[in-house]
């Protein structure tokens, strides 16, 4: 799947500015993807939806057991690239890549003002021992601390929320469910082709927002810098009861000097012996380096999962002492 430099100019160009809309795929309240239409920040059809164009993932993805769709833009060449076309075109629940947004909105409406602004524990007991102490905004991203990121979207507000996903342009924009789980369990939807467009907006300051706000969310996106590249990126995992199956996200982009390789990898289904946690970011990062568009001098992903930073569950589900059912207790960890 290829959009040419001129046309994905265009995109951008049309992205930044209010208007109507065209319908877009997204899931249905089940998660899963569907054909119904919704409002989205952008369209990138028409599409040739005649061939894979990005064998690389394709291959990775069987190799490593799992399914699902990776999408890439290389500023370089102006390409858009993508495994899948009707997977990197659907909608799926965002769960913790929510939180690239969720930041944005708390520095905005001023609940933080920079990446060492204090995010207290609440005092209750999580299963997740990273989430039972305070946090900075910083670390509250590193740890992906539900409680914490619950804490700012409930001081943000329905109505609030409701106008920056308008703003952002984030996905279909709905927040309805409640107010501070509607990224896991309610109607927000977004494709991979949306994860790259808003990420490109981001990081190419077409966002309404404040230089200081993107300043400070490219910093706490932070994964790897080295002496060629900087990666940023945010990761992300829902499941059942959410979700009939698990979904595993990986989105973020490599500078490499002034030029950017975008990337939301999505993965919708695994081998019953395959943890999704370490898999989505260390699949993408194998796509990465075989394409080129990661150094050999980055840090490897961790090879198995030694963090509880995507148990994307209710804490409520999660508390010690508390049954993990009828979620699987990995999510609980």
């Amino acid at each position: 799947m290829r959009l040419d430099a001129q046309a994905l100019a265009l995109l951008v160009l049309l992205t930044g500015c209010a208007g109507t809309v065209a319908p877009a795929k997204v899931a249905s309240s089940s998660g899963a993807p569907s054909t119904s239409t919704a409002p989205e920040a952008s369209s990138l059809t028409p599409l040739d939806r005649s061939s894979a164009s990005l064998p690389e993932a394709v291959r990775l993805f069987a190799d490593e057991h799992v399914t699902g769709a990776m999408a890439l833009f290389d500023t370089r060449d102006g390409k858009l690239l993508c495994s899948d076309p009707a997977k990197c075109d659907a909608g799926y629940l965002p769960a913790s890549t929510f939180k690239i947004a969720n930041t944005i909105i708390a520095l905005e409406t001023g609940i933080v003002s920079d990446a060492e602004s204090p995010l207290p524990w609440d005092g209750q007991e999580y299963q997740n021992p990273d989430w039972n102490r305070d946090h900075t905004l910083r670390s509250a991203i590193q740890v992906s601390c539900l409680p914490c990121f619950q804490g700012i979207a409930r001081k943000v507000g329905e109505a609030r929320m409701h106008d920056w996903l308008n703003r952002l342009g984030y996905g279909n924009r709905d927040s309805s469910g409640r107010i501070d789980f509607f990224w896991l369990g309610g109607a927000l939807r977004i494709s991979p082709f949306q994860q790259i467009d808003f990420l490109r907006r981001l990081d190419g300051g077409k966002l309404p927002i404040q230089e200081h706000t993107l300043d400070v969310v490219r910093d706490v996106l932070t994964l790897d810098v080295g002496p060629e590249h900087v990666l940023r990126g945010k990761t992300g995992l829902v499941g059942p009861p959410e979700t009939p199956a698990e979904v595993g996200w990986f989105v973020g982009f490599v500078e490499l000097g002034e030029r950017r390789v975008f990337f939301a990898t999505v993965l919708d289904g695994h081998s019953p012996d395959v943890d999704l946690k370490p898999v989505r970011r260390r699949v993408t990062e194998r796509v990465l380096r075989e394409l080129g568009d990661l150094p050999s001098s980055a840090t490897a992903a961790l090879e198995t999962s030694t963090r509880y930073s995507d148990a994307e569950l209710s804490p409520e589900k999660c508390r010690i002492g508390q049954p993990c059912e009828p979620v699987r207790s990995a999510y609980c960890w």
